[in-house]
């Protein structure tokens, strides 16, 4: 019977940091300027783009790279 062990803490920030960091220098550039030129308060900008940042990650990003670093993860 395998046991499922949690992955280590630092493995998982090497997830999580190759998962948020093409996000926020793809999403931030590109949404942040266009949203800013509609009238949007900078600050509404921030909170809403790191709220798509967020949603992304923990449900696109984190589970793709979990199963892609699955064996790595569990060594």
């Amino acid at each position: 019977m395998a046991v499922d062990r949690k992955p280590k803490k630092w493995k998982m920030a090497i997830i999580v940091w190759i998962a948020i960091v093409p996000l926020i220098f793809t999403i931030m550039p590109f949404f942040k300027p266009r949203l800013i030129a509609l009238g949007l308060n900078p600050i509404v900008v921030e909170l809403l783009l790191t709220t798509v940042l967020v949603i992304l990650m923990v449900y696109v990003a984190q589970p793709l790279l979990m199963k892609l670093f699955k064996k790595w993860l569990n060594k």
